[in-house]
């Protein structure tokens, strides 16, 4: 399961052995079903979603990679300790046409106190009748984020979400800060310099924030971008090791009162990348560069990454995932048209680049 479009059709859940069961819990707005996966028997409570946005399957596979690991009766210190409750895809209308929103065209992150959708509905409503200790909420982010402390892009990064405007820290907050603490310490030693902290803006209307307030200690995970690995295989080996370090810390019965006392000393996200970035363009009698980036399209089934132009500037504070300096034998086709913000790049010039 190497492609990036993910849907119910590759759950096979069907495929699982008997320590699982298995629930349908609602449909989403198009009819599709919304499964959980219950597993273990332990007296911690674990829930966890993946794909609530549904172009974001790389966190998706990271969870259906340790779902085959419990089948094939690996970890089972994680099971004998906890009772995991486990949302392959959330948002499978938005999975089927590989849009951030749902059917409705609703982002269900921005619906958690509204409940206008029944995807976000249907997680509150199972929240409630679980009332877990634990939530991971699990996403991917863009190519775009590294940090200011070095030149790597961002490959996981992970929130404890506040639970209120002023960032305040309770017990429940300090258990999930504590976690990825424990996770960033576990991995820094594998990807150096590529572990971030998410944006850390306080809004009610996301799932996280709106978990934690309600007393579940909550982590966001996000799979970022490893160099040239667009398809996030390396990305979604890395995501399924912080699902297990976390698990297994949570496993050994964290204490109510443990203090995070390094979070705050882990990089924090930050815009620094473009996918590509063409250097000393001449447009209109000035020397610029192009930031341009892909975006992700759903096409017979696959996913096709087409450049688009993000920005033209110099950008020097930027990186390209790729940077490809603009040969002086192009001049003659340069106009201010050729490059304009928003647009597709022109296909006979990204092959006469080689990009």
């Amino acid at each position: 399961m190497s492609s990036k479009y993910l849907t119910n059709d590759d759950l096979h859940l069907n495929r699982l052995s008997s320590i699982f069961k298995i629930s349908k819990i609602g449909y989403s707005v198009n009819n599709e079903d919304i499964n959980v996966i219950k597993v273990g028997n332990g007296n911690i409570k674990v829930l966890a979603w993946s794909q609530m946005h549904g172009n974001e399957p790389t966190s998706t596979k990271s969870l259906l990679d340790f779902i085959n690991a419990l089948n094939n009766n690996e970890f089972l210190n994680i099971l004998n300790a906890c009772t995991l409750h486990l949302i392959p895809i959330l948002n499978p209308d938005g999975a089927r046409i590989y849009t951030r929103e749902n059917y409705n065209k609703v982002d269900l992150n921005r619906d958690a106190k509204i409940n206008s959708q029944p995807e976000s509905r249907i997680l509150n409503d199972y929240f409630l009748k679980i009332k877990p200790d634990y939530c991971f909420n699990l996403h991917d982010q863009r190519t775009i984020y590294g940090s200011d402390n070095d030149l790597n892009p961002s490959g996981l990064s992970f929130l404890s979400p506040s639970y209120d405007s002023k960032g305040s820290i309770n017990s429940t907050r300090s258990k999930s800060m504590y976690i990825i603490e424990h996770m960033y310490m576990k991995l820094s030693s594998v990807i150096n310099d590529r572990i971030r902290l998410y944006n850390d803006d306080y809004n009610e209307n996301c799932f996280g924030d709106h978990f934690q307030k309600k007393g579940s200690s909550t982590i966001l995970f996000e799979s970022g971008f490893f160099e040239n690995d667009y398809n996030r295989e390396e990305t979604r080996k890395y995501m399924f090791f912080s699902l297990v370090i976390a698990l297994e810390l949570i496993s050994s019965k964290i204490n109510d009162k443990v203090e995070a006392d390094t979070y705050e000393l882990i990089p924090k996200n930050k815009e620094r990348f473009y996918d590509i970035i063409l250097k000393k363009v001449p447009i209109d009698g000035s020397i610029i560069n192009i930031g341009i980036n892909y975006k992700e399209i759903l096409i017979d089934n696959s996913i096709l990454f087409v450049p688009y132009i993000e920005s033209i500037g110099n950008l020097d504070n930027f990186i390209g995932h790729k940077e490809v300096v603009f040969p002086i034998n192009h001049l003659k086709i340069i106009n201010s048209k050729v490059f304009k913000i928003g647009s597709k790049m022109d296909e006979s010039l990204i092959k006469s680049l080689k990009i």
